[in-house]
């Protein structure tokens, strides 16, 4: 198959017989009055015609299926016998299993008749917008004329693959014994982007004398033949290449010197030259040997110079004969006239310069000279863009060279009427090279104008409208500006979006209004979106709508290691892997975290109806992350009670000797035997505030902590959250003291039940003091940190053990300035008083006392 075109004629062309579209429209649907009825088709639903010809109608259809298809109705009353109307339709059944014998034509489905008509039932042509979707009530068929009036022309690359591909399926048809006899660019349709030749009904065996087709594109011997086809095709890829219309053929394109392609342009256009030759003779034999040609310059070779004839073979020899008889009888006789000669030649020039000129089927650019002529008269044709073309003879029949011949090119010229909808518009109208300008007020009769591409503006009030529009010879071309409004609605999905109109806002969505009929450039912003824009083509009678909708994405955001809590503007989204759906496009920030781990920002660019992806590999953290467990350098492990971490132990001898160590702190020991995860004891509360510095400045240097948090003791407030008491009342320790009675860290109940901590038992030594009747937890003095069961936040020892110290003074001093009163909460292994083992109870004590019953509990929180 042949090589793909450009997207607006992809490939491979085929050769498509489906229904004849005789004058299909270009931008809206055909404006044809229905028939008497609609017909009737089986297994159909028959909607609208979309298409008339001369031989009937071409109908929109819907199967049983749902697929679209295209029905083509032949009317009985359009033929002149029924014996015409069944050659018709016997050719249209002929032809049915030939539509599927080959890949280049469309399928024709089936083949029917009534006693008023015949119809066809095949697949349906692209919409001209919308390719393959089909809206029955706006479809409009897309054919090659349509895009031609939209794009103009073709590169001589493109129509050099379009001609191979329809010269292919031509050839294909007339393999069959069949003829088109009506090729034109109305007639290429496109089926999935693929264009195809059209209109079946004018299929004909070959040699059928009966005369159809379109002025232009008709040989001079009249349609029916295979060559015939070839000459309407060569007229077809002559307006495709050159956007100039059939019947200034052989002109080239008026823009060919600024055209890239040029070269391109100038070797098809010899292969045009001998597919539209007006003499059969001189003109392709076949689609074939076309395409052959066409292909060659797909190549980059030049086409293949015409064989010569039997004729001119047998001719060839005879003349030698001659020739050398003629030098004989010269020898014998001096008085015999010469031989005329036939290696003439001919040197045309033009004003201006650079004309086409075609002589014998061969064509050059003037000043030019043609060699190797005979000794007769030529006709001639010298061609230059934007000049009326001119023919003329030359006579070499005298056998006599013609050393110049100068011809005077007259400009072509033709006229331009331009109106409007409305009275008093301004216009401005400009050709291309800017040599004339015209400018005035509508309506205006520009009457003898160069011919060429002119570019049209008109102006009313702050509506401007442009266009262009071509002249050409001979002919009025006309234009009218509709200087007319419509409705239009415009709508957003969310509403109340701002709509701006050509630059002026105009309200928010929906929003009614009347526009002018032309484009318009719209703008809808909504907050928290970006702001979208349309282009609006406004047309009067028809419903104008335009809509935007402000589509949403969503994020998906992964972590390494996963599980790492998700946050947006200090909301919780979940927790990694995690897609958040309904994202509002824009910039959006993320922030991870994850105990052990640094919190992490991510950011991305949400778009709508896409999903954006972020990841995010989190660093190890070595400080304490918000409201979670800690574990210290020394082994210490903290958990959350409200804003401070409590030590789930009390400090131990392990702890505390490990900064007697780096200080150089003499630590007084117990009169008892302790191991390292006992309970430090004889510590006052200067020790203990000590520790908490050395353990916050040893930290920081190690980067363990952020500045701003420290080692600290409990307040006494906190202590009591610890120990689980609430509602104390009082400002400081002095009021709060024994204000709450029978609880106990255990609970309610009196005596402590087994297990409750290391409290006064039979057990324990001491010098003086009681004991708890019936009591035994298996320790004399301390116990090693955690060995009773800790309470529902994880501490252990909150009751018994050894008195802890508070921060606070009793009376609420923290300074320590001087002998001051502080505060130990909790008991001890020597306590044995049950209003001392209450959880309320405080115990006031002189902040410089050391005793074998005190130690101290650290907590970590911001620094006050």
């Amino acid at each position: 198959m042949p090589a793909p075109l450009v997207a607006a004629l992809p490939l491979p062309v085929a050769l498509c017989k489906i229904g004849g579209i005789a004058d299909p429209v270009k931008d809206s649907p055909p404006e044809v009055s229905p028939s008497a009825s609609v017909p009737v088709v089986p297994d159909h639903e028959v909607l609208r015609v979309i298409g008339r010809g001369a031989y009937g109608e071409i109908w929109l259809a819907r199967g049983l299926t749902g697929a679209w298809r295209a029905v083509k109705v032949v009317f009985r009353t359009t033929f002149e016998s029924e014996r015409a109307f069944q050659r018709e339709f016997q050719g249209m059944s002929s032809f049915e299993p030939i539509s599927r014998a080959h890949p280049g034509f469309v399928d024709i489905l089936h083949v029917g008749r009534t006693r008023d008509y015949l119809y066809y039932i095949m697949e349906l042509a692209d919409d001209h917008a919308a390719g393959r979707s089909v809206v029955p009530e706006s479809y409009v068929p897309r054919t090659l004329k349509a895009d031609l009036d939209r794009h103009r022309r073709l590169s001589a690359c493109d129509s050099i693959k379009l001609g191979i591909s329809l010269t292919e399926g031509l050839q294909a048809l007339h393999q069959h014994g069949l003829t088109h006899r009506d090729i034109k660019p109305s007639n290429i349709i496109f089926i999935d982007g693929v264009p195809k030749l059209a209109d079946i009904g004018l299929v004909a065996a070959t040699g059928q004398n009966s005369f159809v087709g379109t002025e232009g594109y008709v040989p001079p011997e009249g349609p029916g033949t295979a060559q015939a086809d070839v000459f309407s095709l060569g007229k077809v890829i002559y307006e495709v290449s050159t956007g100039k219309d059939r019947l200034d053929f052989p002109e080239v394109d008026s823009e060919l010197t600024s055209r890239s392609d040029k070269e391109e342009a100038l070797l098809l256009n010899e292969v045009l030259i001998r597919a539209c030759a007006g003499d059969p003779k001189k003109r392709y034999p076949s689609a074939a040997a076309m395409n052959e040609d066409l292909r060659r310059l797909a190549a980059g070779s030049r086409p293949k110079r015409r064989p010569i004839s039997l004729k001119r073979l047998l001719i060839a020899p005879i003349l030698a004969l001659a020739v050398i008889a003629g030098v004989f009888f010269w020898h014998r006789s001096v008085t015999m006239p010469p031989a005329v000669l036939q290696n003439l030649q001919a040197t045309i020039e033009s004003e201006p310069t650079g004309a086409q000129v075609v002589l014998d089927g061969h064509y050059e650019h003037t000043p030019a000279t043609f060699k190797e002529l005979e000794a007769r008269r030529y006709p001639i044709r010298v061609m230059q863009p934007g000049y009326d073309p001119l023919e003329a003879l030359v006579d070499l029949s005298g056998g006599k060279s013609l050393d110049h011949r100068k011809f005077q090119l007259t400009r072509s010229r033709g006229s331009l009427e331009i109106d409007s909808s409305l009275g008093g518009v301004e216009y401005i109208a400009q050709n291309e090279d800017g040599s004339v300008s015209r400018t005035g007020t509508l309506p205006a009769h520009l009457l003898n104008i160069p011919t060429g591409r002119y570019s049209l503006v008109a102006k009313h009030q702050d509506w401007t409208i442009t266009d262009s529009i071509e002249v050409k010879r001979g002919e009025t071309t006309r234009k009218t500006f509709a200087f007319a409004t419509a409705a239009a609605v415009i709508t957003s999905d969310p509403t109340g979006a701002q709509i701006t109109i050509d630059g002026r806002p105009r309200g928010k969505t929906p929003l009614q209004i009347d526009l002018p009929a032309r484009s318009h450039d719209l703008v809808a912003h909504l907050d928290g979106w970006r702001d979208q824009r349309q282009s609006f083509d406004v047309q009067p009678d028809r419903k104008n709508e335009s809509s935007f909708i402000f589509a949403n994405g969503s994020v998906k955001i992964s972590s390494a290691p996963g599980g790492a809590t998700v946050f947006a503007d200090g909301q919780e989204k979940g927790r990694t892997p995690l897609v958040i759906e309904d994202v509002k496009p824009g910039e959006v920030s993320y922030e991870l975290r994850m105990a052990g781990y640094k919190p992490t920002t991510v950011k991305t660019q949400v778009e709508p109806q896409q999903q954006a992806f972020l990841a995010a590999r989190l660093e190890r953290s070595l400080s304490p992350e918000p409201g979670q467990p800690w574990t210290n350098s020394l082994g210490m492990r903290f958990v959350p009670v409200g804003a401070v971490r409590f030590s789930i132990w009390e400090t131990r001898v392990q702890d505390y000797d490990a900064f007697c160590t780096a200080t150089g702190r003499h630590r007084e020991a117990a009169d008892f035997a302790q191991g390292p995860t006992h309970p430090v004891v004889k510590v006052n509360w200067f020790d203990a505030v000590a520790f908490c510095k050395w353990l916050t400045d040893k930290e920081h240097d190690e980067n363990l902590l952020e500045s701003r948090q420290g080692y600290r003791l409990p307040t006494d407030a906190e202590w009591s959250m610890a120990v689980g008491l609430k509602a104390e009342g009082g400002n400081t320790p002095e009021a709060r003291d024994g204000k709450i009675r029978n609880e106990f860290p255990w609970g309610k109940q009196w005596p402590p039940p087994a297990g409750a901590g290391n409290y006064a038992d039979r057990g324990a030594q001491r010098a003086k003091g009681g004991v708890i009747d019936n009591y035994s937890d298996g320790f004399a003095q301390t116990s090693p940190a955690g060995s009773f069961k800790a309470n529902t936040l994880g501490i252990y020892d909150l009751g018994g053990n050894v008195w802890e110290w508070c921060f606070e003074g009793y009376k609420g001093d923290s300074t320590g300035a001087g002998r001051d009163w502080g505060v130990l909460r909790g008991g001890s292994w020597a306590t044995s008083m049950r209003s001392e083992c209450q959880s309320s109870y405080r115990n006031v004590v002189d902040r410089s006392e050391r005793d074998v019953i005190y130690g101290f509990r650290c907590v970590l929180g911001e620094n006050q």
